[in-house]
């Protein structure tokens, strides 16, 4: 089985956010290839940490110099002034496979209500470029963005769980995301899964009836599976093996699909050949 993390940060440069508790700072490229070594990891989605300035180029350095293990989702300045022939051109960039924004705080949502980023739903919309969201407790506007962009392919990252939510109230929002499932054109990534659990040990079976909910409204198919390696305090390998061995309800069939070849076919990424 393939196995592909959705979201790993890794930078050169800066300092991470605080709830990344990562006892590497910076985090590199060979640190990255060393854990996933150990954690049994084939491939990799880099997705470049605002904390640090040359992120974009950091990552795609790594994507460059290993293209049958790593690829990007990249940042965009969508406060800037709009660039729609960047947009065109993002696809360019060698190991460059979609977009990654973050709108991570409510003063943040409140300026995507306002439109702030509808040029790049437009000019992602006609590139056919896939689109990684960080929205926690924000699922509503995701809504209303498929609604206006039905060809978008949007993926909700770490099932739009509000920040610093824990447990049961980490889940609170549930109905709305699984509502989501009705646009086609949405998937869901399961991020960082451990981080949400406080009341049960590995392989947390608290969580397992939140993952079944989300399994049955958006199929293997849509359903991401990812570390956020750097936000972990337990072992990279048990946040492969919660997925791989700690739900006894996947099939064989559902693991290989949400433990990589779904996210490859979305971002259409073939790690085999770098292409």
């Amino acid at each position: 089985m393939l196995i592909v993390d959705a979201q790993i940060h890794i930078w050169a440069a800066g300092i991470a956010s605080a709830h990344h508790t990562h006892k590497q700072n910076p985090f590199t490229t060979e640190a990255l290839q060393s854990e996933m070594l150990a954690a049994g990891v084939d491939c990799a989605l880099l997705a470049p940490p605002g904390w640090d300035p040359g992120g974009n180029d950091y990552s795609l350095e790594a994507a460059r110099v290993h293209p049958g293990r790593f690829a990007v989702t990249g940042g965009i300045d969508w406060k800037g002034p709009p660039d729609p022939r960047r947009i065109r051109d993002w696809r360019k960039q060698a190991g460059m496979y979609g977009l990654r924004l973050s709108f991570n705080t409510p003063e943040k949502q409140a300026q995507l209500a306002g439109g702030i980023a509808d040029w790049i739903w437009t000019e992602a919309e006609r590139a056919d470029l896939p689109v990684m969201l960080l929205i926690p407790g924000g699922v509503p506007l995701v809504a209303d963005i498929a609604r206006r962009f039905p060809n978008l392919r949007i993926c909700v990252d770490h099932l739009g769980i509000p920040r610093g939510a824990k447990d049961g109230a980490a889940f609170e929002h549930l109905p709305q995301l699984l509502s989501l499932a009705a646009f086609r054109n949405i998937s869901v990534k399961a991020g960082g899964l451990p981080t949400y659990s406080t009341i049960d040990a590995f392989p947390h079976p608290s969580l397992h009836g939140y993952l079944r909910q989300v399994y049955d409204a958006y199929g293997p198919e849509r359903m991401f599976w990812a570390s956020d390696l750097t936000r972990m305090s337990c072992r990279y390998r048990e946040v492969v093996t919660l997925m791989t061995e700690g739900i006894p309800w996947l099939s064989q069939q559902d693991k290989r699909l949400i433990m990589g070849e779904s996210v490859c076919h979305w971002l259409g990424w073939s790690p085999a050949t770098g292409a």
